[in-house]
């Protein structure tokens, strides 16, 4: 009988443990919800920065072949809530891409030391220095200048794809239209029309 009785109030001991256990935690966990703060994105406005992206997106220097008409291709990739990228994650993502740094912006290169495309700070003054706060990056090339304008069109689509998984931000085209698969079709067959053009300027100059 005095062993039941134990065996009774041990049950009894646990049921209550378990009671009080779950009692707190629902405490805790309710208490959590209130000390939970809230803050608000800071507003563009509030950084004296425009809250537009950089409109000058009509040429750049690529410093070669400027005598030649350019042809480029530019993906903006806005924040989707327009909070500002972390810029040390950023110039650290840049940096693994296999980016150069370059008078304020960021170069991706051919194997011959020929500019691929460019990332560039997309808001003004549209360069990168000291305390940089931007929500928005373009990413830029002269399609006349690079040996293969497609394989360079691909790889500017892949690295902007990733860009935005990894910013959480929007891909848009030059006039910061979300872009769309018909789109990059229209800009492939661009590259592709562009790439026809050289290879029968190079025959052309080798007849």
């Amino acid at each position: 009988m005095s062993v039941n009785s134990e065996i009774y109030l041990i049950g009894l001991a646990i049921l209550i443990f378990l009671i009080i256990t779950f009692l707190f935690i629902r405490k805790v966990s309710n208490d959590g919800k209130l000390k939970v703060k809230i803050e608000k994105v800071q507003d563009s406005s509030d950084l004296n920065i425009s809250d537009e992206p950089h409109k000058n997106q009509q040429s750049f220097d690529f410093d070669i072949n400027q005598s030649k008409e350019q042809e480029l291709v530019i993906l903006n990739l806005i924040s989707m809530d327009r909070s500002m990228f972390d810029m040390d994650q950023l110039f650290g993502f840049l940096s693994n891409y296999g980016a150069k740094t370059v008078n304020n912006y960021f170069a991706f290169y051919q194997d011959n030391k020929i500019e691929k495309f460019r990332v560039i700070n997309a808001l003004k003054p549209g360069i990168f220095e000291g305390e940089t706060k931007s929500f928005a990056i373009a990413v830029v090339s002269d399609l006349n200048v690079v040996d293969d304008p497609l394989n360079t069109v691909k790889q500017m689509i892949e690295f902007s794809i990733n860009f935005a998984e990894k910013f959480y931000a929007t891909l848009c085209d030059q006039d910061r239209t979300p872009i769309t698969k018909q789109m990059i079709s229209h800009i492939e067959s661009r590259a592709q029309d562009i790439a026809r053009l050289k290879q029968l300027n190079i025959s052309d100059e080798e007849n």
